[in-house]
């Protein structure tokens, strides 16, 4: 079950990866770097079976993070917001990978706590990342096609997709 969410997860990646390349993609380079390195941190951990470690895409997610919240040219209120908004992505990701892959038993970390705070503090980022992504989905670019808005309701979809076996396993 863990496996087809995950892989629903990757799908609802690359589409939201596919409208940000269809939307002006010169325009909006960050975006394309942090969905790409996505995709493939995800598609690694998913269809290639974790060849790279999971700590090493966390690091590149976090510094993909920094990068889409540098200095810049953000004309528009929207574009800050979602610049923030993809940066929140990057660093859930990163939570989220490195939960999937920490040992659970209560002994397994030096203070004895495992990786449940991680767990829980990634399930509750996960839930209002979705809800900043409903919000984001009806409120930024009002004026812009559809495919310029459907990017964070892909992503926070995704997030909910790949935090889904987390709860049930």
């Amino acid at each position: 079950m863990g496996e087809v969410l995950h892989v629903g997860a990757l799908v609802a990646t690359a589409a939201g990866a596919c409208c940000v390349a269809a939307d002006r993609p010169a325009a909006r380079v960050r975006e394309l770097f942090i969905a790409a390195l996505m995709l493939l941190a995800m598609g690694d951990m998913v269809v290639g079976g974790g060849r790279v470690p999971p700590v090493f895409w966390a690091a590149a997610l976090l510094f993909a993070a920094l990068v889409a919240v540098a200095p810049g040219r953000a004309r528009r209120g929207n574009d800050r917001r979602m610049r923030a908004f993809d940066a929140l992505g990057a660093v859930l990701m990163a939570s989220l990978l490195l939960a999937a892959h920490v040992p659970a038993s209560p002994g397994s970390s030096h203070h004895g706590a495992g990786a449940m705070p991680l767990v829980v503090l990634t399930l509750a980022g996960v839930a209002a990342y979705a809800v900043g992504g409903v919000v984001l989905f009806a409120t930024a670019h009002r004026d812009r096609p559809l495919v310029t808005r459907l990017p964070p309701l892909a992503m926070g979809a995704s997030a909910v997709l790949m935090a889904a076996p987390l709860v049930v396993g």
